[in-house]
């Protein structure tokens, strides 16, 4: 049985308040394609949500490792946004997959790890409904513009 509970964290289709009065958009038209969710958890992190849908599960029951990716991209990078109140682009992300079968709802959650003036890596994990470690991410991200921090 999972642990995750439906609506755990969910703050709707709205932008959310991150601590220091930073917002984080949650809601696209690709999300609802895909089906993530974006939100601030209880530990004020910068988390995606994936409740798996039928039309991303292959035949074999496996989901497709490009949908961790994704997310791994998602919320390392908005991580970085919202840390450094500055767009930024994916310059390289690593990732590794532990676990390919469905078990679902995934979530997705990251932290910085290194800052070198406009270049900054951050890591990212994305777990299962029993928080069990299904990929996990290493990406280096550049800021577009001047950081406000």
């Amino acid at each position: 049985m999972c642990r995750r509970r439906a609506g755990d964290g969910d703050h709707g289709r709205t932008n959310v308040k991150l601590e220091g009065g930073l917002t984080v958009q949650d809601h696209s038209a690709f999300f609802d394609h895909i089906g993530y969710k974006k939100h601030v958890d209880k530990k004020s992190r910068v988390t995606l949500d994936l409740p798996v849908k039928s039309e991303v599960v292959n035949e074999d029951g496996t989901l497709s490792p490009g949908l961790f990716s994704t997310m791994l991209d998602i919320v390392i990078g908005s991580t970085v946004n919202e840390e450094f109140k500055s767009p930024a682009s994916t310059i390289n992300l690593n990732t590794t997959y532990f676990d390919l079968s469905n078990k679902g709802p995934y979530r997705a959650y990251a932290s910085i790890t290194h800052q070198a003036e406009k270049v900054i890596t951050g890591e990212g994990i994305v777990e299962d409904c029993f928080g069990e470690m299904a990929a996990k991410g290493i990406g280096t991200f550049k800021l577009l513009s001047e950081s406000k921090q």
